[in-house]
């Protein structure tokens, strides 16, 4: 299943935008985060305005995975 997970994120990370992969990859999928507040100096926004893409991305990530492996696999890995 561990797999089955791991390509579905990377199939996911190829829908997103260079911006969006930029957050995925070093807010969601980094061992050590990067601050909200670089990200937003790297791409000249707010931290705020990070913390809302990527509060998009998790949505569109929750909707990617439904969709790719079914909603019994997600509702299980939730709870």
């Amino acid at each position: 299943v561990l797999d089955l997970v791991q390509e579905a994120f990377l199939a996911f990370r190829g829908t997103l935008d260079p911006r969006d992969q930029a957050i995925w990859d070093q807010r969601l999928q980094a061992e050590e985060p990067v601050r909200l507040e670089d990200l937003g100096n790297e791409f000249g926004v707010s931290k705020e305005r990070v913390r809302q893409l990527e509060a998009r991305i998790k949505r569109q990530l929750k909707v990617f995975l439904q969709e790719h492996l079914g909603a019994d696999i997600i509702v299980e890995a939730m709870n």
